[in-house]
C-alpha cells in the first residue's frame, strides 16, 4: 500500500484514471462502411486485454454498423483488430483513423494505410 499511498487517495487516483481514459478519447468516430462521422459513443469497459489503454465504440447513426476504437500499443492494437475481425467474420472491415479524423483501410499483414510522414506502419487506432 505504500506506492498507492505516494500516487494520493483513492479518490486521487480514481480522478488520475479517469482523466487518463479521457485524455484517450477520441473527439470522434468515422464509420468504416458509410464514412460518417459521428461524436456520440461509449467507452467499453473490456479489461485484460495486455497493451490495450482503452476501447471506445458506438453505432453509426447512418447505416447502423458497430464502430470500435482500440487505444495502446500498436502490437496490440493490430492483434486486437485482427482478433475482432475474426469474431466478427466478414461483416468487420479494418481500418483506423487519421489525425485528421479520416478512415483509413487497414490489411492485415501490410504495412499500408500509414500517413506519409507517420511513425510505424502498424495502426493506433480503429476498426470499423
Amino acid at each position: 500500500m505504500g506506492e498507492a499511498k505516494r500516487r494520493g487517495t483513492p479518490e486521487q487516483r480514481a480522478e488520475e484514471a479517469r482523466a487518463k481514459k479521457e485524455a484517450l478519447r477520441p473527439a470522434q468516430l468515422v464509420c468504416g462502411h458509410c464514412k460518417t462521422a459521428f461524436q456520440e459513443f461509449d467507452e467499453l469497459d473490456v479489461p485484460g486485454l495486455p497493451g490495450i489503454d482503452a476501447v471506445f465504440g458506438g453505432q453509426c447513426p447512418s447505416c447502423g454498423n458497430d464502430v470500435v476504437v482500440f487505444k495502446g500499443e500498436s502490437n496490440a492494437v493490430a492483434e486486437a483488430m485482427i482478433a475482432w475481425q475474426k469474431m466478427l467474420g466478414a461483416d468487420a472491415q479494418l481500418g483506423y483513423q487519421s489525425s485528421d479524423g479520416r478512415h483509413v483501410s487497414y490489411e492485415p499483414g501490410s504495412d499500408g494505410g500509414e500517413e506519409p510522414g507517420s511513425a510505424g506502419g502498424t495502426p493506433r487506432g480503429t476498426v470499423h
